[in-house]
């Protein structure tokens, strides 16, 4: 796992935790539900833009590696996103698990912004393409999706699942795209 995937594994847990403490303030009464409804999207919308820091940054010291000569951050910010339809409609439904909802949310969040700040980073870079970084325990899709390493082109977006902790790492090979027919 690279220091990179690690740091949005702490920003994962630690928004977690901070939606959790929210959600208990709610449950005791503290705050009213609007409150809730605000400060758990402020929560995921402050960790989505500390993992698109992060990635940003890890794209520009992987390119920085590759290319032996600092390479500056594009300035990706997280597109701006709005997380108060996710939890309203989690609040709404009574029939599911409203916890494990708010934690799957509070997890995949910065994970999704990450992914597609890295994405964009990478797509803007001076690299030849990228190949996929699995995570420690890679899942069967995820494997597959590796290819045995293959490097993509900067037009082939990343394929991801809810979840999913893989990245795209830049790299500058020489190859030509191969022609596909169906």
């Amino acid at each position: 796992m690279s220091g990179y995937q690690s740091l949005v594994g702490r920003i994962r847990e630690d928004t977690k935790r901070k939606v959790m403490a929210a959600w208990r303030m709610y449950g005791t009464g503290q705050v009213t539900r609007a409150q809730f409804q605000q400060l758990a999207a402020a929560i995921l919308g402050q960790a989505g833009a500390k993992a698109a820091a992060a990635a940003d940054l890890s794209v520009s010291l992987e390119l920085s590696a590759l290319n032996r000569r600092l390479e500056a951050t594009s300035g990706v910010l997280p597109k701006r996103r709005t997380y108060m339809d996710a939890i309203v409609t989690i609040l709404d439904d009574t029939d599911h698990d409203t916890v494990m909802q708010l934690e799957r949310l509070a997890l995949n969040a910065p994970l999704e912004a990450a992914q597609t700040a890295a994405s964009t980073a990478i797509g803007q870079s001076g690299a030849s393409g990228w190949v996929r970084q699995m995570d420690p325990d890679p899942c069967q899709l995820c494997r597959w999706w590796w290819r045995e390493g293959r490097v993509w082109p900067l037009d082939h977006a990343m394929p991801t699942h809810p979840g999913c902790e893989c990245v795209a790492r830049p790299v500058n090979v020489d190859y030509k795209v191969r022609e596909v027919t169906y």
